[in-house]
């Protein structure tokens, strides 16, 4: 405690050195790449201000935790729901407790997350990243052996990666569509600043660029991943007067189910039929999907894979304790249902 009887912590030690906070939490961590100088100027700063580590922060000498950090965008995602609900069970068996935090692709907020994790001292870290930014990478800097990368594969980073194909899944979909007549789509996607969001178009335009289909840059339609939103989108598109929408389209293609079952919600409350009206594709395979009315065509996210291939680097890291980096790719298949009609030429 200082003087005011305030908790001394990483931050208000990074402020009276005017350093940044990973900084001081990578020194008192004895990471190699922080200079022996700014280590022990550190060192010496927090025994003058009276800091103490918490309970949590035992792993300051190399000693473990006991916990795992996950960071997920939009964690309400049934099939993200899958893969920490996996992980915290798993590894319970071994003693380990899993934090989870949601960046809901904010890079600020991601920031935020980092910086609480890294204050926490976690034995391993499961991150989605919010962007194709390297600024809040950089944060983690020195850990990377007790770092898994999901989704997007970052080509410089060397850490762990579980690099799922979103471009092969954008193409499939697209693909399906196209295949069946419809040439004019929307895209309902999260914002192209999200990794896989990015990935996801370009295999769209792969396919459309094999189908020697024009590709219309403003039907893609970026929003963050709810039904509400979903819905929201299609009925601003919508012309109530003239029973219509506004951007003529046949098919739209999604990011997720999620936003896929918004647009069914809106075509019923338009009075249009799926797929006579409007096809309709999403991406996930949520269980829900199978039972949407009609079954929704969707793209496969091999989310017990993604669950199986963490499980598998934090036994090698944690229990084995071995230091190699692995990198599992990942790629989406089709589930054609019945939400896709075949048009006549």
């Amino acid at each position: 405690m200082n003087a005011e009887n305030k908790p001394v912590t990483i931050k208000s030690i990074a402020k009276e050195l005017g350093i940044s906070f990973s900084t001081v939490s990578k020194a008192l961590n004895g990471n190699p790449a922080i200079r022996e100088e700014t280590r022990m100027m550190v060192a010496d700063k927090a025994r003058e201000m009276g800091y103490t580590p918490n309970s949590l922060a035992k792993g300051l000498r190399g000693n473990s935790t006991k916990t795992i950090a996950v960071i997920f965008n939009d964690i309400e995602n049934p099939s993200l729901t899958y893969i920490f609900r996996s992980i915290s069970i798993q590894m319970a068996n071994y003693g380990y407790t899993t934090m989870i935090f949601d960046s809901q692709f904010s890079e600020k907020t991601e920031h935020a997350n980092i910086l609480t994790v890294l204050s926490r001292q976690p034995d391993f870290i499961i991150l989605e990243p919010a962007s194709n930014s390297m600024e809040n990478l950089k944060l983690l800097e020195g850990m990377e052996h007790r770092l898994i990368l999901q989704g997007a594969r970052y080509e410089t980073v060397p850490c762990h990666h579980i690099h799922v194909d979103y471009f092969q899944g954008g193409y499939l979909s697209a693909c399906e569509m196209l295949s069946n007549g419809h040439r004019n789509c929307l895209i309902l996607t999260e914002p192209l600043s999200f990794p896989i969001s990015a990935q996801f178009v370009l295999g769209i335009r792969k396919a459309y660029q094999e189908y020697q289909v024009p590709f219309h840059e403003e039907r893609i339609i970026t929003t963050y991943s709810s039904i509400q939103n979903g819905f929201r989108i299609m009925q601003k598109l919508w012309n109530e007067e003239e029973k219509t929408y506004r951007l003529p389209f046949t098919g739209v293609l999604t990011f997720n189910d999620t936003l896929a079952y918004g647009v069914y919600q809106s075509a019923v409350q338009n009075g249009l039929r799926i797929p006579e009206d409007i096809s309709v594709i999403g991406f996930d395979n949520n269980p829900v999907s199978a039972f949407s009315n009609p079954p929704l065509t969707t793209i496969h996210l091999p989310k017990e894979k993604m669950a199986e291939s963490c499980m598998s680097i934090l036994n090698s890291v944690l229990l084995e304790k071995r230091r190699e980096i692995r990198v599992f790719t990942l790629v989406p298949n089709l589930v054609a249902r019945r939400s896709v009609r075949t048009l006549r030429n």
